[in-house]
């Protein structure tokens, strides 16, 4: 089978390599025998199933606190569960254990489902011996990490139903009420607007080729989705955004309160800010991700960590006063988080702001072209009236 591994070897930075092996632990091996150090493995072409991880970490802190085994927690966590793929993922972790491995090497084993952020987290809680306390701490993180996202989200469904309903009565004037319209005028030899001519001859074209159009349009469509889910596109769309006045730099502080956050949560977990660095990557854009690797090699050499982060761009200022604060207290992890708290306030406020004053504009100017296509069907019309009078 092929696998896709993303790597690292010292002094470098992460690239993806492909390799032939008969697990993911096989691919795993080889690629430490080649001099990597893996970071995730994935077999290639397989698809991904959704793991309920915030209830897996939540539901085993409960069983693990109640006094039972992880054994035992991962057991009973198999025969409660109802889907037959997540309780099948859950069952290979618990073969893994019984086998005498490691929690941590059971959930590496199993890539697909489990991040190596949390792998990580779990293997830190391991040498601390105080599991409950890590899932309790990842779980915190899932509930805070998500609560952004789904703000933006949320404030986006509205909008997008705008835009389809909108769509849609323009697909209905234009497909059917003004053909209508320019058969009553083609009929009575109505001397017509020149924007008034325009609309009818669309009108037309759309009633004559409608087929064919709406095979336009579900191509476009689909080639979009198809074209979103290429990564390359992906990234050059984000270095696109992230390029625009204002919304660019929204976009950035979303990235680095994600990352801050992230990175709290690592060094909470005993994690070394070096190596805690080369988990986050993943989580930031493609803009950003080169800085965080620049910032690791200066750290690396020894420069303080406020002044590699702000050289290398990824702090602001508030973010940097704060991040002098802990290191100079020896509590960087607990102002990451407050720089991370911070700056989602504030992007919640930016999207409360922005989706109120795009709604209306939204609204207006798809009203403004429903109405002008209704005036410009009915202008000859009121010409007509106006001269019989």
């Amino acid at each position: 089978m092929q696998f896709q591994l993303r790597v690292i070897r010292p002094q470098s930075t992460p690239e993806v390599i492909q390799l032939e092996a008969l697990s993911d632990d096989d691919a795993r091996r080889l690629a430490i025998q080649q001099g990597y150090t893996v970071l995730r493995v994935e077999k290639k072409g397989r698809r991904k199933r959704d793991f309920p991880l915030l209830f897996f970490c939540q539901e085993l802190r409960v069983l693990l606190e109640a006094g039972l085994t992880l054994t035992e927690a991962i057991e009973t966590l198999v025969e409660k569960e109802t889907n037959t793929d997540v309780q099948a993922t859950i069952a290979s972790v618990l073969a893994s254990l019984q086998n005498g491995r490691q929690f941590s090497d059971a959930l590496s084993a199993q890539s697909d489902y489990f991040p190596g952020l949390f792998v990580a987290s779990v293997k830190a809680c391991e040498t601390t011996g105080n599991l409950p306390e890590g899932l309790q701490r990842f779980s915190l993180y899932l509930e805070q990490i998500d609560i952004l996202r789904k703000k933006i989200i949320s404030a986006s469904i509205y909008p997008a139903l705008v835009l389809a309903f909108g769509g849609l009565v323009l697909l209905f004037l234009l497909g059917y009420v003004v053909p209508r319209f320019s058969q009553i005028y083609e009929s009575r030899s109505t001397d017509l607007s020149f924007a008034s001519e325009v609309l009818m001859n669309i009108g037309q074209t759309v009633d004559n080729h409608g087929v064919l159009l709406l095979g336009v349009i579900v191509f476009i469509v689909i080639a979009a989705i198809s074209a979103f889910s290429q990564p390359v596109v992906i990234a050059k769309l984000g270095t696109f955004i992230t390029r625009l006045p204002k919304i660019g730099e929204r976009v950035r502080i979303y990235h680095l309160s994600r990352f801050y956050r992230t990175f709290a949560m690592l060094l909470r977990s005993g994690i070394p800010v070096v190596s805690a660095l080369t988990m986050v990557n993943d989580l930031l854009g493609q803009t950003l991700r080169q800085n965080v690797t620049t910032a690791r090699q200066l750290i690396s050499d020894g420069l303080p960590f406020v002044e590699a982060m702000s050289s290398c761009g990824l702090t602001t200022p508030v973010a940097s006063q704060l991040f002098r604060v802990g290191e100079k207290s020896g509590r960087l992890e607990v102002m990451m988080e407050r720089a991370a708290s911070f700056h989602e306030q504030e992007m919640l406020r930016w999207v409360d702001a922005f989706t109120k004053l795009f709604e209306p504009l939204l609204m207006a100017a798809i009203g403004l072209v429903i109405g002008v296509i209704v005036l410009l069907m009915y202008l000859p019309i009121f010409e007509l009236a106006s001269g019989i009078q």
